[in-house]
């Protein structure tokens, strides 16, 4: 998904190494676009809307993972920087005060 996402973002390469029949190319990019890169991959990976209906059916961070064959790791950032956890965190309070 990360490389997919270079070419969604239409990255052009800093360096271009070619093997010497032409076989197999390498391409690296710099620091900027690998951050855009993998901040877009994640969310196709992981979106928003996903995450949302995945917590409110009372998934665990585990079992989203195994669901979109992710890590634990991608779900708990991806939960923080959504605020998918701080929007259903506030839902649940304002229900407790009614």
């Amino acid at each position: 998904m990360h490389e997919l996402a270079h070419l969604i973002l239409s990255h052009q390469p800093a360096t271009v190494v070619m093997s010497q029949d032409g076989s197999f190319v390498m391409r690296s990019y710099d620091q900027a676009q690998e951050d855009e890169a993998n901040w877009l991959a994640w969310c196709i990976l992981l979106p928003r809307e996903a995450l949302l209906r995945c917590r409110k059916v009372d998934l665990s961070v585990a079992e989203i993972a195994e669901a979109y064959d992710v890590t634990e790791t991608l779900v708990s950032f991806r939960l923080r920087m959504t605020g998918v956890e701080s929007q259903l965190r506030a839902a649940s309070a304002r229900r407790k005060f009614k």
